[in-house]
């Protein structure tokens, strides 16, 4: 349904998609309804009508037998289109499933498919598909077996690839354990994790089928006479090019056409279903409404139970937390122990693989039924990250203006200069020159790059802020005045911290509270006070005196 719902987005997101889109329709639908847009018979010669040029009675003009150009475009487009189809679907069909049994069997299956893929790549496409089709009988069926033949290797190439690395997943493991037949596996588990790499290797070959069927029936290896074809109909008008170019343009634009649209919705269709960034799915369960946030409420968050697993690797072990409004907790424990994970419940990014269970409520709302927009709607507006590395926190290629704007500007429906203005008032909230707007993120110090991050977390006033070990890339004395200036912003906002760290003198400088995380589970929480001055539990006497 996601995949439908990105390629249903694509004529919206991409305007020229959309309007290829609407030229390949139009083209279709009128090769399809050519008996009915046209009453003139493609095959019927009329010496008397030869070669006349484009007129009401003949729109494309008549070719050098007095057949109508118009009829034969479009009965022409038949041929062609319905064998591009017909190639296309047979060469996914025999590539996929060759690729995908010689992918997920291996040993010399594996071994005898790829030397023969090699073999068939090495030839140039378009010179195999001519000695094919010249030991054939002209025609269709001799039309799509040629270039089936030169196509199918590509796909097994790519579909075994794929097929490599899924037959080493979890759960193709566990179908084989429990006895599931191999053709059963390749069925489901192997070509439904393939169906959208195929899709897109599809859409894109499309358009070199149609150029190779084109090429052959120029070369009179396709349609036979006076069977109307495009690339047939190139054939007969190229020596008619000075004397009567409608013979030759009618054809020859309708390839074009064919061609540059289904060519870019191919890429159009790559880029909507494997774009450059993660698409990720959305978190748990869907809603009909939004959430209603209390954001008074003194208890920003509670985690309850709080369980995350990766398979049978257990990374959060029944956590309950609570974070309140204006107190920091400082969240400690070696690394592995599960501290990053916990924020990102808290930003509501754990995906699957991982499996969550558990209560996680968020100023006042339960989360379990949050979808992604949800989500995004609190992420960077009520609940904010700083992260421990500001050089790929930031994009490199745009202004600090940019970065800090573009966050306003998602959470509220303000102008540009108002966003600027909130952008240049942030920068000096956290003591830099508001000139760095027109900065890049490699024109500035680490330090300062931390407190743009730091502005950018905090310009749309959050009440939570979860730092994520902000200071690890900095110098000692560069840590001091971040720290000082982290305590300040949640005096003056009054904001809630979860500051993460393996660093117990840190976090002494700057929590309130203190929990300590050991393998996933909880093991001490308390005031900072009691916790640093009296451990309880002797993992924490072991940090603690490592901190002395």
């Amino acid at each position: 349904m996601r995949t439908l719902h990105r390629l249903l987005a694509v004529p919206r997101q991409d305007r020229p998609a959309g309007l290829l889109l609407l030229v390949l329709a139009v083209v279709v639908a009128a090769v399809a309804a050519a008996p009915w847009l046209t009453g003139a018979d493609p095959t019927a010669v009329d010496y008397l009508d030869a070669s006349l040029p484009p007129s009401a009675a003949h729109p494309f003009g008549t070719d050098n037998y007095g057949r109508d150009l118009l009829a034969r475009v479009l009965f022409g487009g038949r041929a062609s289109l319905a064998t591009a189809a017909v190639t296309v679907a047979v060469t996914v069909v025999a590539g996929t499933l060759v690729g995908a049994a010689a992918g997920y069997l291996g040993g010399w299956l594996d071994l005898v498919v790829t030397r023969i893929v090699d073999v068939l790549l090495a030839f140039p496409r378009l010179i195999l598909a001519i000695a094919v089709a010249a030991l054939l009988d002209a025609g269709l069926a001799g039309l799509v077996l040629a270039v089936t033949v030169v196509s199918w290797p590509g796909y097994a190439r790519v579909v075994r690839g794929y097929a490599l690395q899924l037959r080493d997943e979890p759960y193709v493991a566990a179908a084989r354990i429990a006895g599931t037949p191999h053709w059963r596996i390749v069925g489901t588990h192997v070509l439904g994790g393939l169906a959208g790499p195929v899709l897109i290797l599809a859409m894109v070959d499309v358009g070199e089928v149609v150029i190779a069927i084109a090429g052959l029936s120029f070369l009179g290896l396709g349609v036979r006479p006076p069977d109307p074809e495009w690339g047939a109909m190139l054939n007969e008008a190229r020596g008619f090019v000075e004397d009567a170019p409608w013979m030759f343009l009618a054809p020859g634009l309708a390839i074009v056409a064919v061609v540059i649209a289904v060519t870019y919705l191919g890429d159009a269709v790559r880029d909507a279903l494997e774009p450059r960034r993660p698409r990720l799915p959305a978190p748990r369960g869907r809603r009909t409404t939004r959430p209603v946030l209390a954001l008074d409420e003194p208890v920003l968050a509670r985690l309850g139970e709080l369980t995350v697993d990766a398979g049978e690797t257990r990374i959060l072990d029944g956590v309950t937390i609570e974070l309140r409004a204006g107190e920091c907790l400082g969240l400690v424990g070696e690394s592995g122990s599960g501290k990053s994970t916990l924020a990102g419940a808290l930003l509501g990014l754990l995906r699957p693989p991982l499996a969550v269970s558990g209560g996680l409520t968020l100023f006042g709302a339960d989360t379990g039924g949050w979808t992604d927009a949800d989500w995004r709607r609190v992420r960077g507006r009520h609940v904010s990250l700083i992260t421990q590395d500001p050089l790929t926190a930031l994009n490199p290629v745009l202004t600090i203006g940019t970065q800090l704007t573009e966050t306003v500007r998602a959470h509220h429906r303000v102008s540009r200069a108002e966003a600027r203005r909130r952008a240049a008032e942030t920068l000096e909230r956290v003591q830099l020159d508001p000139e760095l707007l027109r900065a890049y993120p490699h024109q500035l110090s680490g330090g300062m790059r931390q407190r743009v991050c730091i502005a950018i977390a905090v310009i749309n006033r959050p009440r939570l802020l979860i730092c994520d070990e902000p200071t690890t890339a900095l110098d000692v004395s560069t840590q001091a005045r971040i720290l000082t200036e982290l305590a300040e912003l949640r005096r003056t906002l009054g904001i809630g911290m979860l500051f993460i760290s393996h660093d117990l003198r840190l976090v002494s400088q700057v929590a309130d509270r203190v929990a300590v995380l050991r393998e996933g589970r909880l093991v001490e929480q308390g005031s900072a006070a009691d916790v640093f001055a009296a451990p309880a539990d002797p993992y924490t006497r072991r940090l603690v005196d490592a901190a002395r």
